[in-house]
């Protein structure tokens, strides 16, 4: 019953709204001041909270801009630059071919039997070779771990 009812109005509402396309001059004058009302409506609002908030001495919300507004060109430098910054970014994570995620670089790999801390430290590294690579590299050595 719900669901009909959310339907009907759903379906009258879009249908009962109707475009503001003015064809004449006189309709477009029109449109105009109506935008214009509701902007006028909208800063007299914000004066009248600028006004309550001084007057009652708390910080201004609506606080004026006096700053020089971005241009489009330097608008573009911006997002070229930031979208150059992400790019690389990821770029360089592709090249690396690091792994990431799940249960790397925890503690003794989670679990991983190819590591072994009684390897010297100059040969570090050499105890997360496969068995048979670390008897290629040092037959004494790959005996001892």
């Amino acid at each position: 019953m719900f669901k009909k009812f959310a339907q009907l109005v759903a379906g009258k509402a879009i249908k009962s709204v109707k475009t503001n396309v003015p064809k004449t001059e006189k309709q477009k004058k029109i449109r105009d001041l109506k935008i214009a009302t509701q902007k006028l409506k909208g800063s007299k609002a914000k004066l009248d909270q600028s006004i309550f908030e001084m007057k009652t001495g708390q910080p201004i919300t609506f606080k004026s801009n006096k700053g020089k507004s971005e241009s489009n060109k330097e608008a573009y430098k911006r997002i070229q630059k930031d979208n150059t910054k992400v790019i690389k970014s990821m770029i360089d994570k592709a090249v690396e071919n690091k792994a990431d995620g799940g249960r790397i670089g925890r503690k003794m790999g989670g679990g991983s039997d190819l590591s072994n801390t009684n390897v010297k430290k100059k040969y570090k590294g050499f105890s997360k070779l496969p068995e048979t690579i670390q008897i290629k590299i040092n037959k004494k050595l790959a005996k001892k771990v």
